[in-house]
């Protein structure tokens, strides 16, 4: 889900539904999301009803009424529905109560459905919604949702600058990108002043957590310690499960951080990468994050143990709060599978 919630309404008259549809709108954007509905009008007109409804991937509820237009059956109509949307929530609705609806529902063998009047369409809907978010809206999956539509920001502002370029320059972008450069280069010549500074008054906790510093270098400066204690380690797989971090980690998460997110032959891929991401990919990357997650803790341990022989019982103790809070993490994951 991304900044955006959509909605597939399926009505034979807008105006019935005009009040409860602003009404639901408003919530989505309280709540921070961006509403988008796609509302089709089912009258006898329309042959078929779920012809050209968006693939599952881009729909976050359905409505659907019951008695549509030209002798269409909302129920039938979500059952078929169904087939395509397995794991969408619908909600079926009417004038008629909601033990009716039910009955109705069971009829088609249909699992899955909310039942509401119309009178009550606004609240019942608003309340599967906030649900809905409520089990995304915690911190690690705001995190994602931020990275994406920043993500998305990004390349948007990287066009805006690609067109101002051939407009107000005529494509001859020499002096703004000598105009860019020079920018880049007065940052990084202050950002090396003052790393330096770091260096030299020995600043290492300000230095490891310095911006600048990549998780590439960062992962390079570890291994490169780690081969220095390598003696006096106690599991020698530990640096050859580092050297994977890379491939396995670092350049799925950049991935996700800096391309966008595009359809391709049907299925989501990353700009630039040809590998779909779907429930299996994902859940191959939680395992690979698990598996890291145990590495780094088994790396912990060992160095907890030479704090210990060297005498250092604070230092021991830090370690071991940052092993449980490793072990945190990979109880996150653990649930995601």
């Amino acid at each position: 889900m991304k900044l955006e919630y959509r909605i597939l309404w399926f009505d034979d008259q807008k105006t019935n539904v005009e009040h409860t549809i602003n009404r639901i709108c408003s919530m989505i954007s309280r709540l921070g999301f961006e509403p988008s509905i796609d509302f089709r009008i089912v009258n006898a007109g329309v042959a078929d009803p779920l012809a050209g409804i968006p693939d599952e991937e881009e729909v976050d509820l359905v409505m659907m009424d019951w008695k549509l237009g030209g002798q269409h059956d909302g129920a039938k109509l979500t059952r078929r529905l169904r087939q395509k949307y397995q794991n969408t929530d619908v909600v079926f609705y009417s004038s008629e109560s909601p033990q009716k609806l039910r009955e109705l529902i069971f009829d088609e063998g249909i699992d899955g459905v909310f039942c509401s009047t119309r009178d009550r369409l606004s609240e019942r809907v608003g309340g599967i919604i906030q649900g809905q978010l409520r089990r995304v809206l915690d911190l690690d999956h705001m995190r994602g949702i931020v990275m994406a539509a920043t993500s998305d920001l990004d390349h948007e502002m990287i066009e805006c600058l690609e067109l101002i370029g051939r407009i107000s320059y005529s494509g001859k972008t020499n002096a703004l990108s000598a105009s860019i450069a020079e920018s880049i280069v007065k940052s990084m010549n202050s950002k090396i002043k003052e790393i330096s500074k770091l260096g030299e008054k020995g600043q290492l906790s300000d230095l490891l957590r310095e911006p600048t510093l990549g998780s590439f270098q960062r992962l390079n400066i570890l291994m490169n310690e780690i081969k220095n204690v390598s003696d006096r380690l106690s599991g020698a797989h530990v640096a050859e499960q580092l050297s994977n971090y890379h491939c396995e980690i670092l350049t799925p998460r950049n991935d996700f951080a800096h391309r966008k997110a595009e359809r391709k032959e049907g299925k989501m891929v990353l700009e630039g990468r040809d590998k779909p991401y779907d429930q299996d990919a994902m859940r191959e990357l939680r395992l690979r994050l698990l598996s890291h997650s145990d590495n780094l803790r088994e790396l912990l341990a060992s160095l907890e143990d030479m704090a210990d022989v060297a005498g250092e019982p604070e230092l021991a103790a830090q370690l071991s709060d940052a092993q449980d809070a490793v072990a945190a993490t990979a109880e996150s994951l653990a649930k995601g599978l």
